[in-house]
């Protein structure tokens, strides 16, 4: 049988990224002496990567754009609402302004870009988002 006789050893893999870089290491318990010892390793290893790169706050996160970001602006995002009425389907398209009030309660603002114009429900999206994040204090 194929395998036979042979031991299957694990180890521990530590994964971290920090300010878009990447760190990865295993740890096999084979190599480092045992599960214990592996474990240890890998928690010092963990321990050095995020003493010496600090994650991202949470206001540094707030302005920095995902890479699903399409309108340019983070928070801040194109929406079309579609009613059916009968047989017909009516597409309604908003800019829609999100974040984070000081008690930890998400709220939106929309703008219509029927009623508004591209532009400018666009402006007020971002005007909307703007003010929240002031009122906040972020």
């Amino acid at each position: 049988m194929a395998g036979e006789g042979r031991k299957i050893y694990g180890g521990w893999e530590v994964r971290i990224q920090r300010r878009g870089e990447r760190f990865s290491k295993f740890f096999s318990d084979l190599n480092h002496g045992g599960k214990r010892l592996a474990l240890q390793s890998a928690r010092v290893f963990r321990d050095e990567i995020e003493q010496r790169y600090k994650p991202y706050s949470v206001k540094d996160m707030s302005a920095k754009p995902s890479v699903r970001n399409r309108s340019g602006q983070v928070g801040v995002r194109l929406h079309e609402q579609t009613d059916r009425r009968g047989e017909f389907d009516y597409s309604y398209w908003y800019w829609i302004a999100q974040w984070t009030d000081g008690h930890g309660r998400r709220r939106t603002r929309s703008f219509s870009i029927h009623r508004h114009g591209e532009e400018e429900a666009y402006r007020l999206a971002c005007e909307a988002r703007k003010q929240g994040l002031n009122q906040a204090k972020r």
